[in-house]
């Protein structure tokens, strides 16, 4: 998915909000379509479905616990992460920002979160899912 050539945090923030709310259907594909990926992680449907239950590892949970995002308005308390970041001096890159977001699983926002970049791509800007992970 494309953003505009100058997306504003709030464009970028619901972007990650729409993400969010195909993983609380269940629909990991149409959240894999949603976002561009770094290849170093090797993002696919099943490998986003495997890390988020198993609490930010591709591995079951250790107490056999299984982790599901809630939708972002039924979850209690509030994200932990939720914002953009972007950098201060013009160092050539291609990125344009960056976001880190809180995923809300079984209930309540949680300390699993999620981290983009925002680039440059032809035709345009894209959001690009880095990791899934505790900070």
């Amino acid at each position: 998915m494309h953003l505009p050539a100058a997306p504003s945090d709030s464009h970028i923030l619901a972007i990650i909000d729409a993400w969010i709310a195909d993983l609380a259907r269940g629909d990991y594909a149409c959240a894999h379509a949603r976002t561009a990926h770094d290849a170093y992680y090797g993002w696919t449907s099943a490998l986003l479905r495997a890390v988020i239950e198993g609490y930010g590892s591709p591995e079951p949970y250790a107490d056999g616990s299984v982790y599901r995002v809630t939708p972002a308005t039924l979850a209690s308390g509030a994200p932990q992460e939720r914002c953009v970041e972007r950098p201060t001096g013009q160092d050539g890159g291609a990125a344009l920002a960056e976001a880190r977001h809180s995923l809300p699983l079984n209930g309540v926002w949680s300390d699993l979160t999620a981290t983009f970049r925002v680039e440059h791509a032809a035709p345009g800007v894209r959001l690009v899912l880095q990791e899934i992970h505790v900070f």
